[in-house]
């Protein structure tokens, strides 16, 4: 039985994500305790509820714990399993974060699996499902792992309401060697926002404040139905050997333009940086470099814009279940079996 103190580092949900997604994804029992200890509402919130119950489901674990506000949870997964699952994550709760818990996961599966998620896809403190689809997917793709993604329906807070089907096919990981990103293939930012702010124009106003900083990007404008009025523009940098993200959300009494302004600002300063992953796929890989470094046998590197305190708390939790060793290196994540 692993132990991992939930307060640790940065402390937040990621500790219980990653901790129960490679708890299943092995096979090895774990125990959270002083889970979000340090957080205004401590314990687990019901977004972490629902992403630890669809792990369960998927290995077929006993699981203690399980309730809001618990801070103590055990889960002792037994096989992952191929299959169809249907998660509704309720209102605006991320579908991305569940996500995130559940790729490593079916990863581990052995056969294709199918998720069909309900919640929010473009909310505050998540990656957008756009982030999701053409930033990690791009990574997992240039791994091996196909995972296709069709955005059925958006969700804003606070209703939420949007859907999203997930497919995984899963397979041995390529090595995980991200240093140089090459040569630009683009610029690209996809703005959306709901039906009801089309007379507003607030999509096209968001991608003219986001082109009077990247006047060469590619550009999409879309108007969704949605349950909550919301917005958000997503744009990407492709590089041959890397993408790096940079998404804005849209809010009550926030600007369309500053919207754009935002998410440019955001892509520069990854863009600037002259890495091939931004400061947020830096987090989310580290588990898949474990797995790459263990199949393979070898050491496996990244470079990242920044190397962040979540980052660094989620390299200390991936350590404790899997037989690797992590080194920070400046900007450089390095990662071999041992």
């Amino acid at each position: 039985m692993i132990e991992i103190d939930g307060s640790y580092g940065e402390a937040g949900g990621q500790i219980l994500r990653t901790s129960v997604a490679l708890s299943a994804a092995t096979g090895i029992p774990c125990r959270i305790h002083s889970i979000r200890r340090r957080r205004p509402n401590p314990g687990l919130r019901p977004q972490h509820l629902v992403g630890l119950r669809a792990a369960a489901r998927m290995c077929g674990a006993e699981v203690e714990g399980d309730e809001v506000g618990s801070s103590e949870v055990t889960f002792r997964p037994r096989a992952v399993r191929p299959g169809s699952y249907r998660i509704d994550v309720g209102t605006a709760g991320a579908v991305t974060l569940v996500l995130q818990t559940l790729l490593p996961v079916a990863l581990r599966a052995g056969g294709e699996v199918q998720l069909d998620l309900t919640g929010g896809t473009c909310v505050a403190w998540s990656p957008t499902v756009g982030y999701f689809k053409d930033v990690l997917c791009w990574y997992l793709a240039e791994l091996g792992t196909e995972v296709d993604v069709d955005v059925v329906r958006h969700g804003f807070y606070p209703k939420g309401g949007g859907r999203v089907k997930a497919k995984v096919s899963p397979g041995k990981l390529g090595r995980v060697k991200f240093v140089e990103r090459g040569k630009l293939e683009g610029v690209y930012a996809e703005s959306i926002a709901s039906g009801s702010l089309r007379e507003a124009r607030v999509a096209e106003r968001q991608v003219e404040a986001f082109l009077r900083i990247f006047p060469e990007a590619e550009v999409k404008v879309r108007y969704v139905e949605s349950s909550s009025p919301g917005s958000c523009l997503h744009a990407w940098a492709r590089y041959e050997g890397g993408t790096l993200g940079g998404d804005a959300l849209g809010e009550r009494g926030k600007r369309a333009e500053q919207v754009g302004r935002e998410a440019a600002e955001l892509l520069r300063a990854q863009v600037e940086s002259e890495a091939p992953l931004d400061e947020w796929m830096a987090d989310q890989i580290l588990p898949f470099m474990a797995f790459s470094a263990l199949d393979h046998g070898e050491r496996m590197e990244v470079r990242a814009s920044r190397v962040t305190e979540h980052a660094r708390t989620n390299i200390w939790v991936v350590e404790h279940f899997l037989p690797v060793r992590f080194l920070v290196d400046g900007k450089a994540i390095l990662c071999e079996p041992g």
